[in-house]
């Protein structure tokens, strides 16, 4: 089966070849296991092999979950995922496996990626308790086990249990929305309104809906969309890691969780966070006051800036102080030529070459096939699959699907994303937030497809450690805020006029207000993940204990009624882990510092790749940002950045 084929394959089909994988990699342990001796680089290159059939084949399985437009597809995926992590689990805890690289003399391997990868592969069996007797390994396969259960049924609710808010009023309640929101959303036969949860709306109405009343309405539907289901899902999630982490030896899952990080501990996790928290408090209070004298323009009365209107009041502050009608600016980002604009500014930027595929098969017609060409030869292949629709997942994310090894497989990835969809007569007009999304999540998969070249397969795709994984994509949006390159494509839909630098840099002036508000928050679910993992949760009233974290973190007041963390899918993905975004954005600000006199300078750009992209997992990652900055990274830019 050709690789286009398997992504786009029935699930019968995949079904037979997931089947066929599973045998053989099964076969492979049992001849590893079974084996004695042999030259210790090619007993280490064999088990790093003894996965290799399902390459390729279990990213397909994690993608039909999240994007197949069949629900009974998807279901019968989410099953086929428990089979490969029970697979996972059997061989993380076979002692046969484990007992034959420990009797490997790391001496006689090379120096670099083969040391570093027994190191790991012995760090990781001991992580997953194979040194422990039968009994406790019994019992920590059945919870990884049950994990897998109560993660698959906390991202199912968040992504099924989206609520919907109706509106009795008619048309009159959408004032302030684009015109285009307006149209999708027209009366239904009873003259009422139908909103959904998805964040695409979400996003607008809470930003330009003029009627309060109805974005608090909103607000309260939106953060209870996986209520009640997960209020109970998430105890079980949250206490079944704790035992997990515990039975191996931890205090808590956190520290379990950090401790292959960057970070290397729950407690400098949270320092670093607290750290960031007293630096924002001043500016963050500063702009809610601004927001609040604002608001009493209109409401004399006011007394506080509630979450379900702060990004409502943003809005109006910028408009009246930077000049910007960010509705009016979509004008200048109709879809095509910002698709279009992010692969151009990739392809100059390191070399590549991007070609449609249009004879690929796919799992919708909405997806699009993309390969990436380099020196004349095919080097990946990826998918676009970027417009919402029912039981879809509801953000933007690269899923990789195979990793790539020299000689052997082309990497593959696919974005996932809810950008408006164009239609005859309607391009489709983007917010400069989607934009940056955009660009975001290709920055992603460009580190997937580049890091795709290895010897190794544990060092294939983004295998570097978890809270480095945002760096890449963070930087990468820093070239949708450059007025030359937005000038290359941002062209307005009527008059084909690039976007003028002047009005660029109004935009950005304009992103800036609010960041105060927009890190505070961002620290607020970096500590609720923390908090939730750091303790033994069994002793924890979850919403009582988020909603006293928010009243110590942040400076606009909790909206009673309202659970935030039954819909915050990153406490499964991420567990512990969602402080990632802002370690990752100090480490971003400070190689953005090699760019700012040239963004598209190729020198830069093919270093950064060579030093940062391509390694994959075959390097520290502090190492990697050493060679590339030529010393380590600091705080300095991103504190630069918020205070300014």
């Amino acid at each position: 089966m050709s690789a286009e084929s398997a992504t786009a394959a029935a699930p019968l089909a995949l079904a037979e070849v997931l089947r066929a994988a599973l045998a053989e990699c099964r076969a492979r342990v049992e001849r590893f296991r079974s084996a004695r001796g042999g030259e210790p680089l090619a007993v280490l290159r064999e088990f790093d092999r003894l996965l290799q059939p399902l390459n390729g084949v279990e990213g397909r399985v994690g993608l039909f979950v999240a994007a197949h437009p069949e629900a009974e597809v998807r279901e019968r995926c989410e099953g086929f995922e428990r089979a490969l992590a029970e697979l996972r689990t059997e061989l993380s805890l076979e002692r046969g496996l484990f007992e034959r690289l420990v009797a490997l003399d790391e001496r006689e391997l090379p120096e670099g990626e083969p040391r570093r990868l027994l190191g790991h592969a012995l760090r990781d069996f001991r992580r997953s308790g194979v040194d422990r007797d039968a009994a406790t390994r019994a019992r920590l396969r059945g919870l990884q086990e049950e994990l897998v259960v109560l993660g698959q049924e906390f991202d199912r609710n968040i992504i099924a249990g989206g609520r919907e808010l109706v509106i009795h009023e008619g048309p009159a309640a959408l004032d302030g929305l684009p015109a285009d929101f307006v149209a999708a959303h027209p009366p239904r036969a009873d003259g009422t309104l139908v909103l959904g949860t998805d964040p695409h709306v979400r996003m607008a109405f809470l930003t330009y809906a003029t009627r309060g009343d109805l974005r608090r309405e909103y607000y309260q539907v939106a953060t209870n969309r996986a209520v009640p289901q997960n209020l109970g899902v998430l105890p079980r999630l949250l206490a079944k890691r704790h035992e997990l982490a515990t039975t191996l030896g931890y205090a808590h899952w956190a520290d379990y969780a950090t401790e292959d990080k960057m970070t290397r501990s729950a407690a400098a996790a949270r320092g670093f966070l607290e750290r960031l928290l007293d630096k924002v408090r001043v500016r963050a209070r500063a702009e809610r006051d601004e927001l609040l004298s604002f608001k009493r323009r209109r409401e004399p009365a006011a007394t506080a800036v509630f979450e379900w209107e702060r990004a409502y009041w943003l809005e109006q502050v910028k408009a009246e102080r930077f000049q910007l009608d960010s509705l009016a600016l979509r004008s200048y980002f109709p879809f095509a030529r910002v698709k279009q604009g992010v692969l151009d500014t990739a392809a100059e930027l390191f070399g590549l070459e991007f070609r449609r595929a249009r004879s690929a098969e796919v799992w919708h017609p909405s997806v699009e096939c993309w390969e990436l060409h380099e020196g004349g030869e095919l080097r990946a292949r990826f998918y676009f699959d970027l417009f919402p629709r029912p039981g879809k997942y509801k953000h933007a994310a690269m899923f990789p699907v195979q990793d790539g090894l020299s000689g052997e497989t082309l990497p593959e990835a696919v974005l996932l994303c809810n950008f408006p969809e164009p239609s005859a007569g309607d391009p489709a007009l983007l917010l400069h937030d989607q934009v940056t999304t955009f660009f975001h999540e290709f920055g992603h998969l460009l580190h997937h497809v580049l890091a795709g070249r290895g010897r190794w397969l544990a060092f294939a795709g983004i295998a570097t450690e978890r809270d480095f994984v945002e760096v890449p994509s963070q930087l990468f949006e820093e070239w949708a805020w450059d007025p030359a390159v937005l000038a290359r494509f941002a062209r307005h839909v009527d008059s084909d006029e690039p976007i003028p630098a002047e009005l660029v840099r109004k935009l950005r002036a304009a992103e800036d207000y609010g960041k105060g508000l927009t890190t505070e928050t961002q620290l607020f679910y970096g500590l609720l993940a923390l908090g939730f993992y750091d303790r033994d949760p069994r002793a924890l009233d979850l919403s009582a204990e988020m909603i006293a974290l928010k009243e110590r973190t942040c400076c606009l007041p909790h909206t009673d009624g309202t659970h935030f963390h039954a819909s915050f899918g990153h406490l499964n993905g991420y567990s512990a882990l969602y402080y990632t975004y802002l370690w990752s954005l100090v480490i971003a600000k400070d190689l953005l510092t090699t760019f700012q006199e040239r963004m598209m300078g190729r020198e830069a750009a093919l270093r950064y790749r060579r030093c940062i992209l391509e390694p994959g997992g075959a390097l520290d990652a502090a190492e990697m940002v050493c060679e590339f900055l030529g010393r380590e990274y600091e705080f300095a830019a991103f504190e630069r950045w918020l205070v300014e």
